[in-house]
């Protein structure tokens, strides 16, 4: 067995990044949507317990506003998502809890990791054809990532997540899947490393 070099820490992070949305309806197809930059910030927590520093949990939140391009759909059952769509804003903030795994034990100070968590979206949606509305709905995230230690503290790290909500905007009788393809780079602060 070889020892694990990585004692039980807690750490505060934040990042910014691009997110590749998509929208589903379940009327109309799929509604544009634009590549937009997002930004958030996490808490986690590694355990030491009985050698168990490759488990963690955290608290992820960010937001993203990613709006709804102009564009053309075809007729469907909704007027509101029939004909040209001039657009409108889209606002959409996540709080996920996170279950992660990591490698520890790396000599170039680097360190994988990977996890899979629930949460909640909160979808705003105003202007365009759209009355102003939000959707809560529930959430589900796969992430993985890898940090640098460029001190005992002090980790730079890149980050992939896939995020997934089915909002319901019931005065515009819309129903979605929202997927997005976060890409981010932060930097964490490790305590009790």
């Amino acid at each position: 067995c070889v020892p694990a070099l990585v004692s039980a820490e807690t750490y505060i992070a934040g990042g910014v990044g691009v997110n590749a949305p998509s929208f589903d309806t379940t009327d109309a197809g799929k509604v544009a949507l634009k590549k937009d930059l997002f930004y958030g910030g996490k808490i986690g927590h590694y355990f030491n317990d009985r050698g168990y520093n490759w488990f963690g949990l955290e608290v992820d939140a960010y937001r993203s506003t990613p709006g709804i391009e102009q564009h053309t759909l075809p007729t469907s059952t909704n007027p509101r998502l029939s004909g040209k769509i001039p657009g409108a804003d889209l606002q959409v903030d996540s709080l996920a809890f996170n279950a992660l795994v990591r490698v520890t034990g790396y000599p170039y100070k680097v360190e994988p990791d990977a996890g899979l968590g629930i949460g909640l979206n909160v979808g705003n949606i105003s202007s365009g054809n759209f009355r102003p509305e939000a959707s809560f709905a529930p959430s589900f995230n796969v992430l993985a990532g890898i940090r640098y230690y460029m001190t005992e503290s002090i980790a730079p790290f890149i980050e992939y997540k896939y995020n997934f909500a089915q909002f319901t905007f019931s005065r515009d009788n819309i129903t979605a899947d929202y997927r997005a393809n976060l890409f981010m780079f932060g930097i964490a602060y490790h305590f009790g490393r």
